[in-house]
């Protein structure tokens, strides 16, 4: 999904940290009001960044479910079986699912589910996740049909898939909201995504919906039972002095932060101890636009990658939780590895690459802008353009725009260098770089290609065998780190304020606070 450490701060967090507790919390309140940005789409087909997909997990729910640990749980599948040597993955539904309005949710509901997602005429930005079932790239990429994708149910219980290859980490990938189910109507009756005629599958409903608040109602047809908090206030709006002081005065109950107030927080003797600090399954890494000057030049990218310090950048900025990444895979990802990918710091080299690109010294070296999402540029750009300056003689200027626009460039027109957060969709090495880096991958923005890459990921996704399937990412990460479409700079960390007794508020492996495990403690 795309986003648009101090000893003494983790010894504030840990000793306040939430666990999972019980739906059966026995407490008088039953409803929560947390903060988030606003929604770019509820349809889990359309949408694919994480504030998006924050919202979208609590409507609709998929076949199974990623816990706080990055473990596979059963969710509206009970159970799955696996055959013929890997290649077919065949999920038992429970019995009785319904969506909200109480109309059956049989196995047809899934594959039509699934087959939105590839759509042709509109596929979703993460309909990659499928590529590895028979026939499903073929069809997105209009060169094959519905009929020919490896997706079936038998009967109204079971859903059949066929692999191309053995696909241990399949059961996890359709964790992803994107995989969430819908009902079948939701094409020809839009007004199934809005207030008032909502019909989801996850354990909420939205009822209400304003500028500043969408409002969500536990969904009694929900497979797990109805949610201990009946009514979650979602506010996209925290007034005008922001979301700290809106949970300093009560209004808020859980809120995510920066990572520069949560550096203030640990030391603030009111707001510290609600202040929560978990790893984040996130990546930050910086790309280039391999297919035109002066990056479609490997020996330009080699320069960027060796001339730039990433690692004493990322200590620079003192963020709490942040560490300088190795690879592209983050800690805690099956498939992060112990070999250290990141490109060395190396001047002379960075000097003897720029020279080989044409440009000894920076000289002639050609116009370019950096562009990221968000606000105004913070200290990391700054020290990147400025270690190019120092370093390579080379001048390059920078520009923020805001995230719709920024995510359509990166989809039709990429910035010369770009900057991209990306969370986990599903907790698989793969994701971090066959989706990303994979030949004609929609989510490969600097549309970089290598065939030995290509075929690393193949080996890596065809093998059950953990060893063969490490060696095979590492090699894939090997040839990122000598090729240089992309730079990792650093895994991120997630940062809230948690109001005292609200239980269950913390990310899972996907980085998304299910609100349906939050209750508040008894007493509360």
């Amino acid at each position: 999904m795309l986003v648009a450490g101090s000893f003494l701060l983790l010894a504030f967090v840990t000793a306040a940290v939430a666990v999972w507790h019980p739906l059966t919390a026995a407490s008088s309140r039953q409803d929560v009001t947390v903060y988030g940005t606003a929604v770019e789409s509820l349809d889990p087909a359309v949408q694919s960044d994480a504030g998006s997909a924050q919202v979208v997990t609590q409507l609709f729910e998929s076949l199974t479910q990623i816990d706080s640990q990055s473990q596979v749980r059963p969710a509206l599948a009970s159970s799955w079986d696996t055959t013929n040597d890997g290649k077919r993955i065949v999920f038992h539904l429970r019995s009785g699912l319904t969506f909200s309005d109480g109309s059956a949710l049989r196995a047809g509901d899934v594959v039509a589910s699934w087959l939105r997602v590839l759509s042709p005429s509109k596929p979703s930005q993460l309909a990659p996740l499928l590529d590895d079932v028979v026939g499903a790239k073929a069809y997105r990429e209009g060169s094959g049909s519905s009929s020919g994708v490896g997706i079936r149910a038998s009967g109204d219980a079971d859903v059949e898939v066929d692999m191309v290859s053995a696909a241990s980490d399949f059961p996890a990938i359709v964790s992803s909201p994107s995989l969430a189910v819908v009902p079948g109507a939701i094409d020809s009756n839009p007004r199934l995504l809005e207030a008032g005629s909502f019909v989801g599958s996850g354990a909420y409903v939205l009822s209400a919906e304003t500028v500043d608040e969408m409002t969500l109602t536990a969904n009694t047809h929900y497979w797990a039972g109805t949610p201990a908090i009946s009514t979650v206030h979602l506010a996209t709006s925290a007034g005008s002095n922001g979301e700290i002081a809106a949970f300093q005065s009560g209004t808020l109950d859980y809120t995510p932060i920066s990572a520069g107030d949560a550096t203030w927080i640990a030391y603030d003797a009111t707001l510290g101890p609600s202040l929560r600090l978990e790893p984040s399954p996130s990546v930050e890494y910086y790309g280039f636009d391999t297919s035109r000057p002066p990056f479609d030049n490997v020996h330009v990218r080699r320069a960027f990658a060796a001339g730039i310090d990433w690692r004493r950048i990322v200590a620079l900025e003192s963020t709490p939780g942040v560490t300088a990444a190795t690879g592209m895979v983050p800690v805690g990802v099956p498939g992060h590895s112990t070999t250290d990918f990141l490109p060395a710091f190396d001047v002379a080299t960075a000097k003897s690459e720029l020279a080989s690109a044409g440009y000894p010294n920076g000289t002639a070296f050609p116009t370019v802008i950096l562009v990221t999402p968000g606000g105004d540029g913070g200290q990391m750009e700054g020290a990147i353009i400025r270690q190019l300056h120092d370093n390579l003689g080379i001048d390059i200027s920078y520009r923020s725009e805001d995230w719709t626009a920024y995510n359509d460039d990166l989809q039709n027109n990429p910035p010369a260098m770009w900057e991209m957060d990306w969370v986990a969709d599903y907790p698989g090495a793969n994701d971090f770089l066959g989706l990303l880096l994979g030949s004609g991958q929609p989510n490969n923005y600097g549309l970089w290609s290598d065939k030995d890459f290509d075929t690393a990921i193949s080996q890596a996704l065809s093998s059950t065998d953990a060893a063969t399937v490490q060696r095979a990412f590492d090699s894939a990460q090997g040839i990122v780190k000598d090729q240089a479409p992309v730079v990792p700079v650093d895994y991120g960390s997630d940062y809230s304020l948690v109001a005292k007794g609200l239980l269950g508020a913390m990310p899972n492996g996907q980085g998304l606070v299910r609100y349906a495990d939050m209750s508040w403690a008894a007493g509360s």
